[in-house]
């Protein structure tokens, strides 16, 4: 649920003033790097449909339910509690392609692409912990926690002779650590987990905002 949400707000550039977590994300379910989030999608708008004639009716969006969810994951599953404002409007079309960081991205790369929503390298950082959910190879998957920092500093997958290590992770985490002025943001979060989830509910807050039109 945490990939949804990112993926959703991914659309935003804040140069152009567009896209952002407004839901447009149930349009764009086929393009490549959405690949695997429709099931995702179909818990939101099958909760959506469930608040039809409940007070919640017109007060929650589709965008809300996914910024709530992504929320409610990390928390289940041990992580900081995320106080999410709702009111956001969905949107009535796809957002502009091309917005999200590609899989083959440089370490500096990431960054820009990130700077052009308004995210700073420290939250680009913090928001790649939650990482630590799934199958990546990162500690226990249904666990939030900063393990997910301690094996970037380890790159296990540097070690050619073991198979299982170079399944660890996705190519963007491999770059995180290679970065001069990322190595010591991960180094903070592997030392302090409180810090870790502190930072991480900010940012949190801060991308499931990006682009959001809010209801008067």
């Amino acid at each position: 649920m945490v990939r949804l949400v990112f993926h959703d707000a991914g659309s935003y550039e804040a140069a152009a003033g567009d896209g952002g977590v407004n839901a447009s994300i149930r349009f764009e379910l086929d393009r490549p790097d959405n690949f695997g989030l429709k099931r995702g999608w179909n818990v939101i708008d099958a909760t959506h449909k469930r608040l039809a004639g409940t007070a919640a009716e017109g007060a929650v969006s589709q965008a809300d339910l996914i910024a709530l969810a992504g929320a409610y994951a990390v928390r289940v599953t041990e992580g900081p509690r995320i106080e999410v404002p709702v009111g956001r409007r969905d949107a009535a079309g796809a957002d502009p392609d091309g917005r999200m960081p590609a899989q083959d991205a440089s370490a500096e790369q990431l960054v820009a692409n990130f700077a052009a929503k308004g995210l700073s390298a420290e939250e680009l950082v913090v928001l790649s912990g939650s990482h630590t959910l799934g199958s990546k190879g990162y500690g226990d998957p249904l666990t939030f926690e900063n393990t997910y920092f301690k094996t970037l500093l380890a790159e296990p997958w540097r070690d050619k002779s073991n198979e299982m290590a170079q399944h660890t992770g996705i190519p963007t985490d491999h770059v995180l650590p290679t970065s001069a002025a990322l190595r010591p943001i991960i180094q903070r979060y592997a030392d302090d987990e409180p810090a870790f989830f502190r930072d991480f509910a900010a940012a949190y807050v801060k991308m499931a905002g990006l682009g959001a039109r809010w209801a008067p």
